[in-house]
């Protein structure tokens, strides 16, 4: 009997995860490859102080890599637990000065002081993204954009399944 309810509720939570989840509370975590992150960071061409925000940064992998390529690197993330991975992960590499992550939803957030934007959106969102990032962006801020593309932009190069856009 208890196994049946523990089964049972195992399924419940996982069909919420997956399924509910998103819809209440941000997408589900796909981390990005170790090749896409590289490729980003060829892309970007990062400049001297560049200022960098991940989208949905699940577990810092991306803001990882850029502050230790020099960025000042911000995600933004509502998973509290991915989250606390990643602050956990800042902390015993040393970048609490470089790489910063927030517990919040990027929808709310102004992102015109950053220079270079990474995303790994569901196709659902990348449409009212866009218009977002071309209402606060600056020109020539770079746009990083992971396997899916952004409706009526056009990309400058793609690799790895990195699209680079450039805002105009």
């Amino acid at each position: 009997m208890l196994i049946t309810f523990l089964i049972t509720f195992a399924l419940l939570f996982v069909i919420f995860y997956l399924f509910l989840r998103p819809i209440i509370k941000g997408a589900i975590f796909f981390p990005t490859r170790p090749e896409s992150v590289e490729a980003m960071l060829r892309l970007a061409n990062l400049k001297t102080n560049a200022r960098l925000a991940d989208l949905g940064s699940g577990d810092g992998r991306i803001i990882i890599a850029f502050a230790q390529a020099g960025a000042e690197a911000h995600g933004y993330e509502v998973n509290p637990i991915l989250v606390w991975f990643a602050k956990r992960k800042i902390k015993s590499l040393n970048l609490e000065k470089k790489a910063f992550i927030h517990w919040k939803s990027f929808w709310k957030e102004d992102f015109s002081e950053f220079d270079t934007v990474v995303v790994y959106g569901f196709p659902h969102m990348m449409e009212d993204l866009g218009k977002k990032l071309q209402k606060e962006m600056q020109t020539s801020t770079t746009v990083l954009s992971n396997i899916y593309e952004f409706p009526n932009w056009n990309y400058e190069k793609k690799e790895n399944g990195i699209r680079i856009y450039k805002i105009s």
